[in-house]
This record gives C-alpha cells, structure tokens and sequence, in this order.
C-alpha cells in the first residue's frame, strides 16, 4: 500500500479492525493492529510536513495528575510497555494488554516514570512521543498494541522477521510474533508430515487466509475444491466441527500464529482427549495426488434461485463508503437481530439485519448471521442471495471469503435436494 494511502485509510482501518475483534467471537483471530494514521498539514516552505498523531483517546479529564510511565525489565532495562494514567493505574493490572502482564510474570520487572503532573493532553502526546522514541533510537521491544504510525519499527504483532517467507505452492509455518519471539522464546512451527490414515475425517481451518496469494498464485479455490474432490471420491469425509470426537486431521488453507495452534490444542486435549495432527492443503493435494492423480473436476451446475425479500438495493444503503458511521448507526440492529435469532424469533431477526444493513452496517458477523437465519427457515434462494452480496462486497485482493463461498455451496446441495424431492 503507498504512503498515503496509509496516512489516509490507515486510521479507518484500525478502527475497523479494533471494533470487528471486539464483537465477533466467530471471526476474531489473533492479527496484527494496525498502527495510528498521522496528520498531514501543508508547510509553504517545505510542501507536506506529516507527523504522527496521539495515539490515545481523551477522556475531557480536567485534572492535572496524570504520568507517563514505562513498565521495563530489571536486568537488562529493556522497557515493553509504555502507558499513561493516574492514581494506582501504573501498578494495576492491564487485562487489555497480555502480552506486558505475561512479561511481568515471568520477568523482574518494575516502572519509572516519565513525567509527572501532566494534564490528560499532555499526557496523551508525551505517551506518542516515548513511544516513537523508543522504537526510532533503541532496540527495545514494544508490546503496546497501537504505535504512532511514523517509527522505524512496527508493533511485534505481525510474523517474526525468522518466519520462513511465504513461497508458491510450499506450506508456510505456523508463527510467532515478533513479541512472543523475542520475550518468550517461542519459534516458528512446521505443519506435521501428512499421513494418508489421518486423513479420513478432517476439518477445514480456515486460518489466516489473508496472504494465501503467495501459496496459490490467486487461485485457492481451484486447490481447495481438488483437494476436497480427492479427499471425498476415496471415502474420506470432511467434517463441519473442529473438535468433533472423530475428527482425525486439521487441514490448514493458510498459515496462522503458533499460540493460536497451541489453544486449539490444549482444547482439543479437554475436549476430545487427545491432540489433532495438524496439515496444510498444499502438502495434503500433493500427497493426494501422489497417491491417486490428478482428477477432473465437476462443474459446479447453475442453479437459478429466486430470492423474495425487502431489502434496499446496494446503491440505496445510507454511509455506504463510510464503514464507521456505517458501524455506528447499524452495529446495534445487528446485535438486537441476532438476539432474536438465537431466541428463535426468525422474521424478526431479519428485519433487524435488514435495518442494520441499510445502516451502512457491512461486517461479516452480519452477513453470517443472515446466513444462519434464512438456513433455519430452510429459505435457501435467500440465504444464497445474501451470500453472493457478501462475497462480493468482502472479497479483499481477488480472494473471496472462504467461508461464505463453503456456505454457499451447501446451500446449493440442500437446494438441489429440495428440487429433486420435488
């Protein structure tokens, strides 16, 4: 992305990130934050001066006792967190940042204060400020989740600069953030070498499927439909439940950090008793194909559906191209509508979605819930209705929603099915 479509989008974009992951259980994964947008203002001297804004929010506080403080590492004096408060607040806990709270159990750790005395303001901005300092002029690794956008250094959020690169039809590694390198040790992962026995009943993890560009040259679709088209036509199943007690592989289409992988195994441990040989789809169709060849796909045939419903068209919806406005005014129609969802109340639900829509409201949660709603009415014209819109409108970099497009493609079997019972 060039620069200024960063100065100018990037803080849209965190804001929209930051928001998503704090409402949708379904969709949260761990990914990197992306950093504060700076201000750009014109200097008839020298053309554009840009400079990197607060990174934090205002409370309209009128006290003037607020400090800047650094959380840091005895033996080495390394800082990890650099924070603004009052009172006790530089002794608390911080349930929001969790990878400073592990350092300080497993550290010696203690804090200093930058300034005292501060009026909010001024906290907020000498906060930004140590912050761009400490990742600009040190070496120390930063754990806040939010960094002024103009440092030479990112947040540690993102894979380890150790993580093998992404290459064309090679399995990437699971990985670590920079974060979790550098204080807890933790190093890039292997995906297991696949056997052919545990590939009987697998799941589909999705993962981060963000970069799969680089693994498939643009074209996942066309891997995962051979993969799943050699798993089934030798007998294997491919199951909907990650922790399904016969579940016998996870099948990765991308990558993903190497905590996640680690939770879903501690939980396949208390669930199912034992832990989940861990694949990727390239080294799964190679083996596949090693095994039994290349196969020929079947056309998907097309089916015409006739979906019968009062939504506006998309031209029509208010803050179309303003997603947090859109979020704003929409966000709570979905949360009532998924209230009645879940409570059975299936119409009312839909008119909720339908407000919530109109709103300018467009995250995936939405559209999922649309899904779920018109597949209990068994109204699969709709449900496949509102999952065409929600490819379109979510497809990033010529990689469509994976899981919308599955979705998509059960609805057209169950409609099938209903045509043939007809």
């Amino acid at each position: 992305m060039g620069l200024f479509s960063r100065l100018f989008f990037g803080k849209k974009k965190a804001k929209r990130q930051d928001k998503e992951n704090q409402i949708e259980e379904k969709y949260k994964r761990r990914e990197p934050i992306q950093p504060i947008s700076p201000s750009i203002n014109e200097d008839f001297d020298l053309g554009i001066s840009i400079s990197s804004s607060p990174v934090g929010v205002s409370t309209d506080s009128t006290a003037k006792d607020f400090y800047v403080y650094h959380w840091y590492i005895k033996d080495t004096g390394e800082i990890f967190y650099i924070g603004k408060g009052r009172g006790d607040r530089y002794k608390r806990h911080h349930e929001r940042a969790y990878e400073a709270e592990k350092i300080r159990e497993m550290y010696d750790t203690d804090v200093r204060f930058v300034k005292k005395g501060l009026t909010e303001d001024e906290a907020i901005e000498l906060e930004s400020d140590e912050m761009t300092r400490i990742l600009n002029e040190t070496n120390h690794q930063l754990t806040n989740r939010i960094i002024p956008l103009l440092t030479k250094r990112g947040n540690g959020y993102d894979r380890s600069p150790n993580t093998p690169k992404l290459e064309f039809e090679k399995a990437p590694y699971l990985y670590p953030s920079d974060i979790e390198e550098h204080y807890f040790g933790i190093k890039p992962r292997a995906f297991d070498t696949v056997e052919y026995d545990n590939l009987k009943r697998v799941v589909i993890e999705y993962g981060n499927t963000h970069d799969t560009k680089e693994i498939y040259g643009g074209n996942l679709d066309k891997y995962l439909s051979e993969t799943k088209a050699l798993l089934e036509a030798n007998g294997n199943k491919i199951l909907k439940t990650r922790f399904a007690k016969s579940v016998t592989a996870w099948v990765y289409l991308g990558d993903d950090y190497v905590t996640n992988y680690e939770s879903n195994q501690k939980k396949a441990l208390e669930r199912i008793g034992r832990n989940v040989p861990t694949y990727h789809l390239i080294d799964v169709l190679k083996l596949l194909k090693d095994k039994f060849g290349d196969i020929d796909l079947k056309l998907t045939e097309e089916i015409e559906i006739n979906p019968i419903h009062n939504r506006v068209p998309l031209k029509d919806i208010r803050n179309l191209h303003d997603w947090s406005k859109g979020f704003d005014e929409g966000h709570s129609y979905w949360e009532q509508g998924d209230s009645e969802r879940k409570n059975g109340n299936i119409e009312k639900a839909i008119e909720l979605f339908d407000k919530a829509r109109y709103n300018g409201y467009d995250a995936p949660a939405l559209y999922n819930s649309y899904a779920m709603a018109y597949r209990k009415l068994k109204d699969y014209d709709n449900e496949i209705g509102i999952l065409d819109e929600a490819i379109e409108r979510l497809t990033k970099d010529n990689e469509p929603p994976m899981k919308f497009k599955e979705r998509r493609e059960r609805a057209i079997a169950l409609i099938q099915k209903q045509q043939q019972r007809k």
